[in-house]
């Protein structure tokens, strides 16, 4: 009796039925892939619904969370310009309390992108709602200067009550501050 039967080990022979990866031929594994049952090393398996898979069955097409139909991703964008638009209009006459509405804004801009892109998420839905904030926050901005450009009533060609370097230096500050308290308000709700 040798010493290795004495221990219950059986020398090894040929066929021992140890399988390798197929991607890394030098590992030993004794795990399949769920669905092409193929030979995976721990590397390359990847858990799945009903089992490991390898890396060529496990990664999906398209990823159901971040990925969006561009009817959605457009629908998006509107909605994120048209609460740009109502922040840019509100920022001037609010002074500091256009922080707090701004940051809640925000939060309600977001969550709208959210509903109408399908509850998707990811870098996509970031930009378009920073994206469309920003266009919207500064078409608010101008729609604010071209009604207080002239006083109501006046005659064309009458001179000008506010001149750009007035609007830029009172609204401005005002506009990217609001921009900046609703980019942290949509964030705090994207992430």
């Amino acid at each position: 009796m040798t010493s290795e039967s004495a221990l219950g080990q059986l020398p090894a022979t040929e066929d021992d039925g140890a399988l390798y990866c197929y991607r890394h031929p030098d590992r030993q594994t004794y795990v399949r892939c769920g669905r092409c049952d193929q030979p995976i090393c721990t590397k390359c398996a990847m858990q799945g619904p009903v089992g490991f898979r390898c890396k060529q069955c496990g990664t999906l097409a398209n990823d159901p969370l971040t990925t969006i139909a561009p009817t959605r991703a457009v629908l998006g964008t509107a909605v994120a310009m048209a609460g740009g638009v109502v922040i840019g209009l509100i920022t001037g006459g609010l002074g500091w309390f256009t922080i707090f509405v701004s940051f809640f804004a925000g939060g309600v801009i977001s969550e709208a992108v959210i509903r109408v892109t399908g509850y998707k998420r990811g870098p996509l839905i970031l930009a378009i709602v920073f994206g469309g904030m920003l266009v919207g926050a500064i078409l608010g901005g101008l729609m604010v200067f071209a009604l207080f450009r002239a006083p109501i009533g006046a005659a064309p060609g009458q001179a000008d009550s506010m001149t750009i370097g007035a609007v830029i230096v009172a609204a401005l500050p005002w506009l990217l501050v609001s921009f900046g308290a609703a980019c942290v308000g949509a964030y705090t709700r994207l992430r």
